[in-house]
């Protein structure tokens, strides 16, 4: 990637204007304030220059397209043929696709063809196609076909599938990782610069619902059969009568070119293209018009927004604006040069119809700004409209969560010691919130949830609404919103999952949940927007997997699917970093008791990737280019125990959670160390100390796994916080 050298004074200003360097312009004005303070006050003014300093917002590294060596220069009639002495012809598509409001108005495109349809004048020579890319809404389509049917113009359809859509993935393994979405609010990025990042990651989704370059791919594929020139351009362009003569002359006094670039002009009203004597200022991103012999085509990859147009400008060589637009990390790079740079014309000109929004169609830089920060967060509305109405709640999936909710066999010995426990739990004293920890109210919790989803007893639901009295007693008080604060989030995201089970089967007993709902409502906020809870989020150790388990856990208890999305697409980049191994060493030096942080971290892991699995999000099988991923870090972390007495004082049986679920996931087997004796899981010991993460009874409804150890021991000091 070639890196910048020398910059022009256009692209100097470009990066004082991306920089947003108010210290480095200030900085000499500064000192000279400070030199002519007194003693007393210079330690004050030295500690806001300070914060100005560290409050300086990080501009991540970028290029420009220019600093590019030339393209070496040859004659397109050294590569073309030239012989071409019949009557040229020529078809014109328009790619017709969704309305992205707010940079659009609702219905525009249809006002547009509408507009066109009755304006457009026959093109002598050309034929008119229109093509429907992908059109979400199935009114708006019908709609479209109908004014096309009414006017007798041919057109193609590209059609939009759901199954398609839901197929398409986050953009992870080609993003930057220290531009990750849980790292954005410590760099401090422009809001601009971050929703620009924001849209890298949805690359995949915008190009199959936006499909600019595949529409354009597409007319260039069925025009080179049915013509000599061709037109791959924007449902709103209008060609006059005038623009029309103009780009015909263009193409026929330089007919050895395979490529034309034709400048454009952006409309502020429609009617004024309608006048015998408007002369337009063709100065926006241009069409470009192709001889049927050429060679080169739109890259798919490149999305809306991130200027899938401008890529071949770039590859052609064609000047412009364009080519001081910084390309960040987590753009795609500027391409090489193709063989044909060089080989274009540019004039005549064409017109853009009107958007509805006249604030964004005017020729200043403002505009231009507005308009680019508009359609990103267009995009970004659209497909977050999308993933939510592509959500099904997937209840068929077999997970393990699942299954320790709905299992029934009551002859089972693990049932039958949850039945106990939780009887033994239900008559047991009276505990006061001051006496007993909130984690042991709520392992309490836990355990009747799942007895009352497998009984449905009285005294169980009993159980559960005293202990959530206990632990919220006002819906106001502030002590009660900072005890979820210290709640363990496996017995947390445990408890939401069956308590939304009991309220989705309407039990007759399901115990009134409002306090709890208000108090679960105000800790995601808490979560999401407050500093400390973005603080958690930003940590690459165990703390920012307990961060994704709990903001998942409860969104998906509140339907919040989007919310849920996200944090399980953030997760990808955790597993990227967490199980990198040239950087795993790095994570665990962090922590005290490495061995007890490992294990609790995939123990969360399990837990976030079953919890993903209920929505149809895979975690399990995400890895790396390099394979890295969660089964292939559960593998090493067991290999560690093939030496037993080295970790004698470890409690062996914390790895049995971890081996089931591997073995219940992966077709693989992995057996535990041959020194760890068998026997069958429904018999081990069902309920951790609450700081090992391991849920409650966790094998209920499990079957046998070889090689596991036979007893186990407590927690000792060397692996407790």
């Amino acid at each position: 990637m070639p890196m910048p050298i020398k910059h022009s004074a256009h692209e100097k200003e470009t990066i004082a204007l991306y920089e947003n360097s108010f210290w480095l312009r200030w900085r000499a004005r500064w000192i000279f304030f400070i030199s002519k303070l007194k003693r007393k006050t210079l330690k004050y003014a030295k500690r806001i220059a300070k914060i100005i300093i560290l409050r300086h917002r990080h501009f991540p590294t970028f290029y420009f397209p220019n600093n590019r060596p030339s393209y070496p220069k040859t004659r397109p009639v050294e590569t073309y043929n030239t012989s071409i002495d019949k009557t040229q012809t020529f078809i014109l598509y328009r790619i017709i696709g969704n309305d992205l409001v707010p940079r659009h108005s609702a219905g525009q495109s249809r006002k547009n063809l509408e507009f066109i349809l009755q304006h457009e004048p026959l093109l002598e020579g050309c034929e008119k196609i229109f093509i429907l890319n992908r059109i979400v809404d199935p009114n708006e389509e019908q709609a479209i076909v109908k004014l096309l049917c009414d006017y007798q113009q041919a057109y193609l359809r590209i059609p939009f599938s759901w199954d398609d859509y839901k197929k398409a993935e986050w953009n992870i393994l080609d993003y930057p990782i220290s531009y990750a979405p849980y790292k954005l609010k410590d760099l401090k990025l422009r809001q601009d610069l971050a929703v620009q990042a924001e849209l890298s990651l949805y690359r995949h989704k915008n190009n199959y619902v936006m499909n600019n370059n595949g529409a354009r791919n597409l007319a260039l594929q069925d025009g080179r059969s049915k013509a000599d020139w061709i037109l791959p351009w924007d449902g709103n362009c209008f060609v006059s009568q005038a623009a029309w003569r103009a780009i015909k002359q263009q193409v026929l006094n330089n007919i050895a070119y395979p490529y034309h670039v034709i400048p454009m002009a952006r409309l502020l009203d429609n009617q004024s293209i309608l006048c015998t004597d408007f002369e337009p200022e063709p100065t926006e991103e241009p069409q470009i018009l192709f001889r049927s012999d050429s060679t080169e085509k739109f890259d798919s990859r490149f999305c809306y927004g991130r200027r899938p147009k401008v890529e071949l400008l770039w590859r052609l060589g064609v000047p412009g604006k364009w080519d001081d637009w910084a390309i960040f990390p987590w753009d795609l790079p500027c391409p090489d040069y193709s063989k044909d740079a060089g080989h274009y014309t540019q004039g005549a000109w064409v017109a853009r119809l009107f958007s509805g929004k006249p604030h964004l169609e005017r020729k200043d830089q403002q505009s231009s700004r507005e308009r680019g920060e508009t359609r990103s967060e267009a995009i970004l509305t659209m497909l977050d409209q999308l993933d939510d109405s592509s959500y099904s709640n997937n209840t068929s999936t077999t997970t393990s969560l699942l299954t320790r909710v709905t299992c029934t066999s009551h002859c089972d010995g693990s049932n039958l010691a949850l039945l106990k426990e939780a009887t033994k739990r239900a008559a047991g004293k009276k505990h006061q919130i001051e006496s007993y920890s909130v984690n042991q109210l709520l392992q309490d919790l836990v355990i009747g949830s799942l007895a009352q989803c497998h009984s449905a007893r009285s005294e169980f639901c009993q159980l559960i609404g005293n202990n959530l009295n206990k632990l919220f007693p006002d819906t106001q008080e502030k002590e009660c919103s900072k005890r979820l604060k210290v709640a363990d989030p496996s017995l947390l995201t445990l408890f939401l999952f069956t308590i939304k089970t009991l309220k989705q089967r309407q039990d007759p007993g399901t115990i009134n949940t409002e306090r709890l709902d208000i108090h679960l409502e105000d800790h995601l906020n808490w979560l999401i927007k407050s500093h400390p809870g973005q603080i958690m989020r930003s940590k690459s150790t165990y703390i920012g997997t307990q961060y994704d388990l709990l903001v998942s856990a409860i969104s998906l208890y509140f339907g919040q699917t989007q919310t849920a999305k996200k944090t399980f697409r953030d997760s990808r980049f955790r597993i990227l970093e967490q199980f990198d191994t040239s950087n795993e060493k790095h994570l665990t030096r962090r922590t005290k008791n490495n061995l007890h942080h490992e294990c609790l971290n995939l123990q969360l892991w399990i837990y976030l990737a079953e919890l993903a699995k209920t929505i149809d999000e895979d975690l399990w099988n995400f890895t790396a280019r390099n394979g890295n991923g969660i089964q292939q870090a559960i593998r090493r972390f067991l290999k560690k125990f093939e030496n037993y007495k080295t970790f004698s004082k470890f409690d062996k049986q914390r790895l049995l959670p971890i081996s089931d679920a591997y073995r219940q996931q992966y077709v693989e087997p992995f057996n535990l160390p041959s020194r760890f004796k068998t026997g069958p899981i429904s018999q081990c010991k069902p309920v951790f100390p609450i700081e090992t993460g391991i849920f409650p009874f966790w094998n209920l409804g499990a079957g046998t796994i070889p090689n596991h150890p036979k007893t186990s021991k407590k927690l000792t000091p060397e692996y407790q916080e």
